[in-house]
């Protein structure tokens, strides 16, 4: 008979690997994901056509000044107007609004307070992907907030120009601030891009550099586009805003336009090609 063979004992020097749950699995892979996914926001875009959506911003400040100084009396984007009307309000004047800086000064400290949020995206990544969306995400939901107090009637809703007498109705200092708050954010983003001849919230330096450009008759000249684009989308957002108010759609639909309109730049920041 042969001897009874003994069954092998396995090589000490061979790894033994443990196979993976399913749900180790799973976590890598959603922690591979998430990686990816943030690198992708992470990824500074192109500025190539990069402008084209700053222009759309200055359709936004046509959109909701008309609708405000309509309304309101009070700028929410362009503050030049606001220092001035703050600065006559030191005087008691306009003497059948008395209390119409109040407005002014709420803008004018809203706008800045905007500016300086929005500015912080310096110290992080100011032309990632996921930076611009998220910025442009919030500035969508400002005026969101402002369109849903006017169509809830929270504020009083006007209807064309009104002529405004007595003391200042503090309620409506909410979607001014919202507003104002909103505006900030897209000159910032203007400047951190390089495109510092759309402001967005203002003309007059646009009219000047626009007059005083040696080469405004030639062909290619991009920085000369850009501002007739500026002066263009603003001018267009006015007339809309100012026929919006006089129908019967009222301000609530301007802004839920503007809103929009925001909503789909953030979009498109978070799709841009990348640098």
């Amino acid at each position: 008979m042969k001897p009874s063979q003994q069954p092998s004992e396995p090589d000490a020097t061979l790894p033994i690997t443990k196979p993976r749950s399913p749900s180790s699995a799973s976590v890598q892979k959603v922690q591979s994901r998430w990686h990816a996914t943030s690198n992708y926001l992470k990824t500074d875009i192109s500025l190539n056509h990069a402008d084209i959506p700053i222009i759309a911003c200055c359709l936004v400040s046509g959109l909701c000044d008309s609708s405000a100084y309509n309304a309101w009396t009070c700028f929410v984007s362009m503050q030049t107007g606001n220092t001035i009307f703050l600065a006559l309000g030191a005087s008691n004047q306009p003497s059948d609004h008395p209390y119409g800086w109040v407005k002014s000064l709420t803008s004018i400290t809203c706008f800045l307070l905007g500016c300086l949020v929005f500015a912080s995206t310096r110290l992080i990544q100011p032309k990632a992907r996921g930076t611009l969306a998220i910025s442009f995400l919030l500035q969508s939901i400002c005026i969101i907030i402002a369109a849903a107090l006017v169509q809830a009637h929270v504020v009083p809703e006007p209807h064309g120009v009104q002529l405004l007498t007595g003391d200042v109705d503090f309620l409506e200092l909410l979607p001014l601030g919202f507003l104002a708050f909103q505006s900030g954010g897209q000159i910032v983003t203007s400047r951190l891009l390089g495109f510092n001849e759309v402001p967005t919230t203002v003309l007059t330096s646009v009219y000047c550099d626009l007059a005083s450009d040696p080469n405004f008759l030639k062909k290619d000249n991009v920085k000369r586009n850009r501002r007739l684009g500026a002066v263009l989308m603003i001018l267009l957002g006015g007339i809309a805003g100012g026929w919006i108010s006089r129908s019967k759609a009222g301000l609530s639909v301007t802004l839920w336009i503007a809103a929009a309109i925001k909503f789909g730049i953030a979009c498109s920041w978070s799709l841009w090609r990348p640098k």
